[in-house]
């Protein structure tokens, strides 16, 4: 498939992954049809082209396509920047916040229900994520005190709308309706972002962003960093270790 399609190694992971769900789903409602998922046993690399594949599409005139990880981090005013734009918007301000200050991804911001935000123990279950996991993720506390006030002030129309916190999905767990809604909340802050002064950031930048304050303003483990962002695998944390380079260096003489 990767030959045919020429088809990105970010992309595949994708369509993996998205098979992969519905095999956990049969694994743990059909045991008795499928007791391992077969998806969850390939090695990791599996997207990566090998030198047999780049032969093979060099022979008819393409380029082997590689993973390219994006560092973009926001600058020391970007951030203020973009809360100052949205300072009248309170539904994108909220969604952007969220993303900013709990490592979550969009769909799990988006498709938030008041009833899964607890102000009182300060957290948020999520029980539908990309990997099939559920998990709490804490919320720091200026988070805190944002969604206590925009709860407050449209608990009204959060119960007009089903519960759901936000105003940017129907309730339709449809795939193609998720992913209609992603890509029309990826344009969204895209250009939001373009009109606040903060051209290149692109919404997923912001878990990325996320996940480098909780290794520099904190002192959790790698294994609690990934119970809060929901990487199944601690190995994907791995490029964010050198942000405790100093931590390191504290401990030599």
């Amino acid at each position: 498939m990767k030959r045919i399609d020429h088809l990105a190694p970010g992309t595949i992971r994708k369509r993996q992954g998205a098979l992969a769900r519905c095999f956990d789903w049969m694994t743990r409602k059909h045991a008795e049809i499928m007791a391992q998922n077969p998806l969850r046993l390939l090695k990791r690399g599996f997207a990566s082209y090998t030198e047999a594949d780049s032969e093979a599409l060099a022979a008819h005139g393409k380029k082997v396509r590689v993973d390219e990880e994006r560092d973009r981090r926001l600058a020391d005013d970007e951030e203020a920047k973009i809360v100052a734009y949205l300072q009248d918007r309170a539904d994108e301000r909220l969604l952007f916040e969220l993303a900013l200050h709990t490592a979550m991804r969009m769909r799990e911001c988006y498709t938030l229900h008041s009833a899964q935000v607890n102000l009182v123990k300060r957290t948020i279950f999520l029980e539908r994520t990309k990997n099939g996991s559920s998990r709490q993720v804490p919320l720091p506390t200026p988070m805190v005190a944002l969604l206590s006030e925009y709860v407050s002030k449209h608990r009204e129309t959060i119960a007009n709308r089903g519960d759901r916190l936000l105003p940017f999905w129907d309730g339709n767990l449809d795939v193609q309706a998720l992913d209609v809604a992603t890509r029309n909340l990826s344009i969204r802050f895209a250009r939001i972002f373009r009109l606040a002064g903060v051209p290149g950031l692109h919404f997923h930048d912001l878990r990325h962003e996320a996940t480098c304050r909780l290794y520099e303003r904190t002192t959790l483990s790698d294994v609690l960093i990934a119970k809060i962002t929901g990487h199944k695998d601690i190995r994907m944390l791995r490029r964010y270790a050198s942000l405790r380079g100093s931590d390191l260096a504290a401990h030599l003489w």
